[in-house]
């Protein structure tokens, strides 16, 4: 169970729900492409984005976790979503090492 810790499980199994499932769920349900867009890419993962940048800071966890969810959505994209959807990867990875950044400076420290 420590090695299951150490590597974040819990992230990674919110990254393959949100990055893979859910994407394929929206292209099999047959969501609208403009649901698809705004609930889905900008609301719902948005908000993840933040939430896991915080989160990673707030457990002090390492740093390249800010990774894991970015690189699964980019899966899922490439897998079920249209061609410009890509670009989302690296948004959602800025996001998230904003709101990891904005954590920090509110708590004071420094890097």
């Amino acid at each position: 169970m420590a090695f299951l810790e150490r590597i974040g499980w819990r992230y990674w199994v919110v990254a393959i729900v949100m990055g893979l499932a859910l994407p394929a769920l929206a292209t099999v349900v047959g969501i609208s492409a403009v649901m698809r867009f705004g609930l889905l890419l900008i609301i719902i993962n948005g908000c993840l984005a933040i939430v896991l940048g915080r989160l990673i800071y707030r457990k002090a966890q390492p740093g390249w976790w800010l990774l894991i969810w970015p690189l699964i959505y980019l899966a899922g994209s490439l897998w079920f979503l249209p061609q410009y959807t890509y670009y989302f990867a690296i948004v959602y990875l800025c996001v998230s090492y904003l709101a990891y950044g904005l954590a920090q400076a509110k708590n004071g420290t420094k890097s």
